[in-house]
């Protein structure tokens, strides 16, 4: 542990981020969106397909926060690492 250079675990920590933080925020916006519009059952579908349908899995959310935190990812880029 000594030998490693803080800047590797300034990249360690940055690429973690890259990958929790917008699914952490991604995640956070379905269950919002499924508290405002819960996922109404129907009568034709089976129980399996009405799990499935309440699943979200990874990439969905991760797809959504990257939605959203693209553009401030972009623009801290921009002000304060595109000049190292």
């Amino acid at each position: 542990m000594d030998r490693v250079s803080d800047e590797t675990w300034y990249a360690v920590l940055l690429f973690f981020a890259f990958i929790i933080v917008p699914f952490l925020v991604g995640l956070t916006i379905f269950k919002v969106y499924r508290k405002v519009f819960p996922l109404k059952s129907s009568e034709s579908l089976s129980v399996v397909e009405e799990l499935d349908a309440q699943r979200l899995g990874f990439f969905r959310p991760f797809m959504i926060g990257w939605c959203i935190c693209g553009p401030v990812v972009y623009w801290f880029y921009d002000k304060f690492l595109s000049y190292l």
